[in-house]
């Protein structure tokens, strides 16, 4: 099970941007992240806080579960079990 939490999104006004902040729960630990929108037409970039704490995610874990932070930041939701 992969657990999502949101802890902060925010629109800065004076670069147009969005900034958001929250935490993972999979696999009996807690990973946190951090990600960007810059309006642009990328999306969300999402990056891995303490990438250390990351090191026994592989990439395709990650990849699915940027994935899914994505999916919730797009949603507006604060909270995402898988």
């Amino acid at each position: 099970m992969i657990k999502i939490i949101v802890d902060s999104q925010y629109h800065r006004d004076q670069f147009d941007d969005w900034l958001a902040g929250g935490k993972v729960e999979y696999k009996d630990k807690i990973y946190y992240w951090a990600a960007q929108n810059n309006n642009y037409g990328f999306g969300w970039e999402i990056e891995p806080i303490t990438e250390e704490n990351w090191r026994d995610v592989t990439k395709e874990e990650f990849d699915q579960i940027t994935k899914f932070v994505k999916e919730c930041l797009y949603e507006h939701r604060t909270e995402y079990n898988i």
